[in-house]
């Protein structure tokens, strides 16, 4: 039987599903100022590094090409020299500017987890490799586009899940999106029913938040209690 976890993975959008491809990519000995001219061209504000054989190696963005400008260090004898800094001010291919190591996602990664890790590592855009070779782009605005799906479309895809995920008959739960916030009523068999509703529908791309007025009728929850009862972990 297929798990609850497997199951909801399968609803949930990928990196794939919004990634640019095939990804606009510069060679490490590309001239510095090709690179800029590319940025402005094609209106991006980033760029993965391949190597000759094609391999990531490091990005560059706009951020490393600012150092460019920024005037020559000309501390005391107590200053501490940036070595980074240095290298970005004075370099004059791809592979002196760029940065590395680089964070990366693959065409399966959930889109949720390409996010958590634009958040907690404080980045605009994720190459997406496959096998080491860079196959597409992933940027905030991409990601930005699973919440900006239609209401419509929203509550089609909690009633799609009530019925072909969860095996809840739609018509006991009724379902209203408003601005990306689902609204949930009616009442269902049992409280783990109620809690595993609402869990699953908080996960569904493009859900703001939940707010759920769903009634049970019979608590469960008593049933662990009961020595030599069927154990209850399946529902988590």
């Amino acid at each position: 039987m297929v798990g609850l976890e497997e199951r909801a993975a399968r609803t949930r959008l990928r990196v794939r599903d919004v990634m640019s491809s095939p990804a606009v990519t510069v060679r490490e000995d590309t001239p510095v100022k090709e690179v800029a001219e590319l940025l402005v061209r094609r209106r991006i504000s980033g760029v993965p590094v391949v190597s000759e054989s094609g391999e990531l190696v490091g990005i560059l963005t706009e951020a490393d090409l600012l150092y460019k400008e920024l005037p020559e260090e000309r501390g005391g004898w107590l200053s501490r020299p940036d070595p980074q800094g240095v290298r970005k001010r004075e370099g004059l291919v791809a592979r002196d500017l760029m940065t590395w190591p680089v964070f990366t996602v693959e065409e399966d990664t959930p889109l949720r987890e390409a996010a958590r890790l634009m958040a907690r590592h404080r980045v605009n855009r994720l190459p997406v490799v496959r096998e080491g070779r860079v196959v597409g782009i992933v940027s905030r605005a991409d990601v930005l586009k699973a919440l900006v799906r239609d209401d419509t479309e929203l509550e089609r895809a909690v009633r799609e899940a009530l019925l072909r995920e969860l095996w809840v008959d739609p018509a006991t739960v009724h379902v209203r999106v408003e601005d990306g916030v689902v609204h949930l009523e009616g009442t269902v068999d049992r409280w783990s029913d109620k809690e595993l509703v609402e869990r699953w529908v908080a996960g569904i791309d493009g859900v703001v938040a939940v707010r759920s007025q769903l009634t049970y009728r019979v608590d469960d929850r008593r049933l662990r209690e009961v020595p030599g009862s069927e154990p209850l972990g399946w529902i988590r």
